[in-house]
């Protein structure tokens, strides 16, 4: 069992794959959910990025999409049901990418995604785990034998 201690207090991963310039629809909406760790490489269950791209087709006509709608243009697709949908866009709406307004969900404020990783992903996220993470290799430096 994990003591409280070892559980953290926030939680990103980043991985960096090739440049983006081949890449386009699907896959490049892929390549940056797994760029930021909200799908594990190799994972089956992607519907987040179908989810996701949707809501990137939508923001371009600032059109807002609710859960019935989405459930509509998913249906096919393995792990769409209701329930994995609100789960999924409570992920995306915790990461900041997009939001709920009374309209349905949308790419936050229909604004491009750069914003939101300077201003959230990096300032929030990034920028205080690398300064803890920095705190504890103080610590570290000051141990003796």
């Amino acid at each position: 069992m994990k003591s409280l201690k070892d559980v953290p207090l926030q939680e990103i991963t980043l991985r960096k794959y090739e440049e983006p310039s081949n890449l386009s629809g699907r896959e490049l909406t892929k390549k940056f959910l797994l760029s930021i760790g909200l799908i594990q490489p190799g994972e089956s269950r992607d519907i987040v990025v179908d989810i996701f791209h949707t809501l990137i087709l939508a923001r371009n006509k600032k059109e807002h999409i609710d859960i019935p709608m989405l459930s509509e243009k998913l249906k096919n697709k393995q792990g769409a049901s209701i329930p994995n949908i609100n789960r999924q866009l409570r992920r995306l709406k915790n990461m900041k990418l997009i939001e709920k307004s009374n309209d349905g969900y949308r790419v936050t404020e229909f604004s491009s995604l750069q914003p939101v990783i300077d201003n959230y992903i990096v300032n929030y996220l990034i920028n205080p785990a690398v300064d803890r993470i920095k705190q504890y290799a103080k610590h570290l430096d000051k141990l003796e034998n």
